[in-house]
């Protein structure tokens, strides 16, 4: 049995930065001492960008069914082959819909068995869109696919950070915060830090929404009303999670050192002072799924994309987190009983085990 996972890699916006993250990061053989990777995209392109980039060229094991995956080497899924148009920094539908091939078919391989988890290059949600995908990012498609209640974590050795309302227009933050809606986000990333992250006793912050939390209901009474119950029933749940905090002076004050998560209410109040700490080491993890999904936490990156100056931490971060993560559900379901906010029958379908290749 083959100890190490088959990672599928998907190209992303082969018009943003993934394509070089992909060469610098598997033009160094050390990465096949952790993973088999397989990357969906096509030869074309890394032709095209280690031309453009002045790299060698990869060398690729074109793979049609399980068996042809092989250890020790840069595996390829063609996932496309019409005549493509690259212009690197720019946008394109063909992109979109180049992204969009690549991710479906990666998941359909990893429901049959040829790949157990998934690496995403950063996809710009509008083209993507507009080629097809009904949903606008990764994550709710993935929550989709694999029937579960997926929840987007930003993280990096020193701080993991969600959000309750996750992409959503800010004009329906406050009508999507309920009573319930917190709750269940606190109790989903109580599981997760638990059985991903091998956290025992998670402690757990949670974010206000208003100026200065609301003053006392002075500035709103959604702290009042909505978060702080959510929190006392969650205490009830002996959920270590304390709040609501406001959440200038939170960050300001480096509270969040004291916490294993933090849990904001929409998505920039907790996305702008992580990426201020964590842009180039940072990872966006997808909790709550059968699989592990993760992906850089920036976007495609137009403006240095086919300069190369990309920087791959991120990159090569999400990578090896993937096998942390398997380790650590491993050890958790051998010893409990608990599930992992996904149907038990999923779990078993989508089995966190690796195929054995030989």
């Amino acid at each position: 049995m083959n100890d190490k996972p088959v990672i599928g890699v998907t190209i992303g916006d082969f018009n943003g930065i993934g394509p070089e993250l992909i060469l610098k990061t598997f033009s160094n053989e050390l990465v096949f001492n952790y993973c088999t990777p397989v990357i969906y995209a096509n030869t074309y392109l890394f032709k095209f960008y280690a031309k453009l980039l002045s790299y060698s060229t990869l060398n690729f094991n074109v793979v049609k069914k399980v068996s042809d995956i092989k250890k020790n080497q840069l595996n390829l899924r063609i996932c496309n082959r019409e005549i493509i148009e690259i212009t690197p920094g720019s946008p394109s539908v063909q992109a979109g819909k180049f992204a969009l091939d690549a991710l479906q078919m990666a998941i359909a391989d990893i429901k049959d068995g040829l790949i157990t988890d998934i690496l995403t290059c950063p996809i710009d949600k509008k083209s993507i869109t507009d080629a097809g995908l009904s949903f606008n990012g990764h994550t709710q498609y993935f929550a989709s696919e694999f029937e579960s209640t997926a929840q987007m974590i930003l993280m990096n050795e020193e701080l993991k950070v969600s959000m309750v309302t996750g992409h959503t227009p800010f004009n329906n933050v406050i009508k999507s915060i309920t009573k319930e809606s917190v709750f269940e986000h606190i109790r989903l990333i109580h599981e997760n830090l638990k059985a991903d992250f091998a956290i025992i006793k998670p402690k757990i912050a949670v974010l206000g929404i208003n100026p200065h939390g609301g003053d006392g209901g002075l500035m709103g009474r959604e702290e009042l009303d909505i978060i702080l119950p959510a929190v006392k029933e969650a205490q009830k749940e002996n959920i270590l999670v304390m709040g609501p905090y406001a959440p200038d002076g939170f960050f300001g004050s480096k509270n969040s050192t004291n916490f294993d998560a933090v849990v904001g209410m929409y998505h920039d109040q907790v996305l702008i002072p992580f990426k201020q700490m964590a842009f180039t080491d940072g990872i966006n993890y997808t909790a709550g799924l059968p699989i592990v999904r993760t992906s850089p936490d920036h976007g495609t990156a137009y403006d240095i994309a086919g300069k190369g100056i990309g920087d791959t931490s991120s990159f090569i971060n999400a990578l090896y987190l993937i096998n942390k993560v398997r380790r650590n559900r491993i050890n958790y379901f051998d010893n409990s009983k608990e599930t992992l906010g996904f149907k038990t029958h999923r779990r078993e379908k989508f089995s966190i085990g690796v195929p054995d290749l030989g």
